[in-house]
């Protein structure tokens, strides 16, 4: 940007400040700051007075801007305050080295700001910038000692005391927001100064307690981002531990979070004989069965009380959350994960589960006779969202961990597969479960076994219902209507009927309707979709699985499922290779260039295995599938021939009047020509039948004896057979070598058949004469 330009923006700027009045200014701020960010040469340049030219003028407008923000955050309109706020924020983004070495005097007007009564949002502002300011200034140390060391303990006292809270009450000082941007600013000034914030570890620990875990029995409600952003910062307050003790309060930390968890479900999980045990060696605490569950809350973490089945679940999905989000926050140092205590407590709850939906909680699991049936089913029924937080730290698990968690793999999956079934109807278990089962298949898919695979299939088999349900394709199962049990006519004993339906046929349609996916679910089940293609053991998965995972890519278009389909064709146990659906994603995405490139390489490939038998079609799998059952079929026949010969040869009256067992044709022996030529119109096939199966039989079978010459002695037993039409096709016309050689083998057969045929007629005839 050229200097003239930022001296037209410079003289605009200050027109501005000084000519539009302080309660107007407001509307004109985001007018106000783009003229700032345009000046960032200007701002970012050395200032030196005696430069001459555009040099001087643009010197000159600078100082004079930086007067004119210092004069409104100093002023007494709360309006100009607020506008100079956001003027500074905009200031020390561009202005960089040479506005933060002048930004002693803003930095205390904002402080006065936190610390005086501004409203809420004038302070939530100027502790942004403030924030801003100290990141900046921490790489120079001179600006450090000048700037951040003489006012950071001042801000830190100043939002400490926005965090504190009134006695019994428990009603914060501060809006939600406020509080939640403190948190912030503290998590991310913490690591960069930690001697500073030293002395206020514990006020902070005990200020954002409540924030950490809180439950439905406490009287505040606190957001989302709240949470996160308060454990955030107790999770960083291991940064300001003296020397190399920071590995040793995050592990303290951690172990006290896993305490309170056992504690807390000890009660809400009293209703239940567990069959769990510990591998930590922690013991459960005795609980008394009199009243509704209750738990004093943790005097390290300082967590409040809570009390009811509801807030005691509520406190244990907090625990679950704050666990994950440990793993995920970077550490001062290295630090020892105790994954075995994080693996108790998803098995603990995770072990409490139904083998399918159709089961009963008390036939699942066993219960404590002294609860009552009232707390037995809200258990029942908080105990979904329990199992859907554990297996957020099973991602988080493995988000952090990676590779590591491999043998962890099996007792996790297992986990996964029982609280998905039991929990198969409600939709955030589904969620949670494809979540959860995609992270395992980014790290140890190719490396499951068959076992592991098909105890996928619930899974799998839900997930493409649910996609095929969104896409309009599966319809709900209808609702049986109600029997008429009351036995006293038909019109008391009739189904209710809504007439509505019939008079609005619109109306009647759309509630027909197939039910349709949230977006995070329809995303995460095409995430999972195409994780299960390209991921998975192929040969592993059951045809019928690989065909409905197929099914369900076209009919949702997913692009990246259909690719996966194809780069991973599907092959049985007997090397047999399946369609490709290649043409339908070629049809969907017909401008798809990564597409036309994949089609170009196969197509162009002639390596075997380099992808060009992935384009088999129905046809070629079908007379795969033909020779397959051939081969069965001759192998059964050469067992029969065995017992045969096994039969005659203990039978020497047939080895002497059926010396033509050599022949594979199988001919009946028979005492006249009518039976010989009635055996022979039925073992003979069919002339308009394929021959593979006889050919490749001949192929296989070992050389028949071969009659050369009219000088080869014939068999004098031979019986008499009536000379019959060549039983044997035409050679089919040959597709290749092998075929070619099949053709000829029977021709032999045949010919030689044939003049065994003539031989014992003619030796009949001499018989007869003599």
């Amino acid at each position: 940007m050229s200097s003239s330009t930022s001296a037209i923006d410079l003289r605009v700027l200050t027109r501005k400040l000084t000519s539009i009045p302080p309660a107007q200014l407001p509307h004109s701020l985001p007018s106000l700051i783009r003229h700032v960010l345009r000046c960032r040469d200007a701002l970012s340049a050395p200032q030196d007075p005696k430069a001459k030219g555009d040099g001087s003028q643009a010197s000159m407008l600078v100082h004079k801007l930086k007067t004119s923000i210092t004069t409104l955050l100093n002023g007494r309109s709360r309006e100009g305050r607020f506008v100079a706020i956001g003027l500074v924020k905009a200031a020390v983004d561009v202005g960089g080295w040479e506005t933060l070495r002048g930004s002693a005097a803003w930095v205390s007007g904002l402080l006065s700001i936190v610390q005086k009564g501004d409203p809420p949002a004038s302070k939530e502002l100027a502790i942004v910038t403030l924030t801003k300011i100290y990141m900046l200034v921490h790489p120079y140390q001179t600006l450090v000692r000048e700037v951040a060391t003489p006012t950071l303990p001042a801000f830190a006292t100043a939002c400490m005391q926005l965090l504190k809270q009134k006695g019994e009450s428990q009603s914060v000082l501060a809006p939600m927001d406020l509080i939640e941007t403190i948190c912030e600013s503290f998590s991310t000034l913490i690591p960069l100064y930690p001697p500073t914030f030293r002395p206020f570890s514990s006020q902070v620990r005990t200020a954002v307690g409540p924030y950490l875990a809180p439950t439905c029995s406490d009287e505040i409600s606190v957001p989302e981002s709240l949470k996160r952003a308060a454990r955030r910062l107790v999770a960083s307050l291991h940064f300001v531990a003296a020397k190399a003790g920071g590995s040793d309060e995050w592990a303290k930390l951690v172990d006290g979070i896993l305490q309170e968890f056992h504690t807390t479900a000890d009660q809400v999980l009293r209703a239940v004989d567990e069959s769990w045990e510990a591998t930590s060696g922690r013991t459960r605490s005795k609980v008394d069965v009199d009243g509704e569950p209750h738990g004093e809350g943790s005097s390290a973490e300082h967590l409040p009380r809570w009390s009811g089945l509801a807030a005691g679940t509520d406190r244990l999905i907090g625990l679950f959350e704050f666990l994950g989000d440990l793993l995920s926050y970077p550490t001062k140092a290295a630090v020892a994960i105790p994954i075995s205590g994080l693996v108790d407590t998803i098995s603990r709850v995770c072990l409490i589960a139904r083998l399918s939906k159709s089961q009963t909680w008390e036939q699942a699991v066993d219960t404590n006779a002294s609860i009552g049936r009232e707390e037995k089913d809200e258990l029942w029924s908080l105990l979904p969202d329990i199992h859907v937080a554990a297996m957020k730290l099973i991602v988080s698990l493995f988000q952090r961990l990676q590779r590591h968690m491999l043998p962890l793999v099996p007792e996790l999956l297992d986990h996964l597969i029982r609280v998905f079934k039991s929990g198969i109807s409600i939709p955030s278990v589904r969620i949670a479960g494809y979540t959860t089962l995609n992270t395992i298949l980014q790290l140890a898919g190719p490396t499951l076994s068959k076992p592991a695979v098909e105890m996928l299939e619930p899974v799998m088999g839900a997930c493409c219902r649910d996609l095929q349900q969104d896409t309009g394709f599966l319809k709900p199962a209808d609702k049986p209507a109600p029997s008429n049990t009351t036995g006293k006519g038909t019109k008391s004993g009739a189904a209710p009927v809504n007439t509505d339906l019939f008079l609005q046929p619109q109306a009647a349609a759309a509630a027909s309707e197939s039910p349709t996916l949230e977006t995070d679910h329809r995303n995460t089940a095409n995430e999972l979709l195409t994780a299960m293609l390209s991921l998975l053991p192929q040969s592993h998965l059951k045809p019928s699985y690989r065909g409905n995972l197929d099914k369900t890519a076209m009919l949702t278009g997913n692009r990246d499922a259909m690719l996966a389909s194809v780069l991973n064709p599907y092959r049985d146990h007997h090397g047999r290779m399946y369609p490709s659906i290649l043409p339908h994603l070629a049809q969907q995405f017909p401008h798809d260039q990564g597409l036309e490139i994949l089609r170009s390489n196969l197509r162009t490939s002639g390596i075997s295995g380099s992808g060009s038998e992935m384009f088999a079609s129905l046809s070629e799998v079908a007379e795969l599938q033909q020779i397959d059952e051939e081969q069965e079929e001759e192998q059964d026949q050469q067992d029969e021939e065995m017992q045969d010969q096994d039969a005659e040869s203990k039978s020497p009256e047939k080895e002497a009047t059926s010396s033509g067992a050599d022949l594979k044709a199988g001919l009946p022996i028979q005492s006249t020509t009518a039976a010989a030529a009635a055996a022979a119109s039925v073992s003979a096939p069919n002339p308009f039948e394929p021959r593979a199966s006889n050919n490749t039989e001949r192929a296989s079978s070992p050389p028949k004896r071969k009659h050369e010459g009219p000088d080869v002695p014939l068999n004098p037993k031979r019986q008499e057979i009536e000379k019959a039409e060549p039983a044997v096709l035409p050679a089919v016309v040959p597709q290749t070598k092998e075929d070619a050689e099949d053709s000829e083998s029977d021709d032999d057969a045949s010919v030689h058949l044939n003049m065994e045929l003539e031989d014992d007629d003619d030796e009949e005839e001499e018989d007869e004469e003599e």
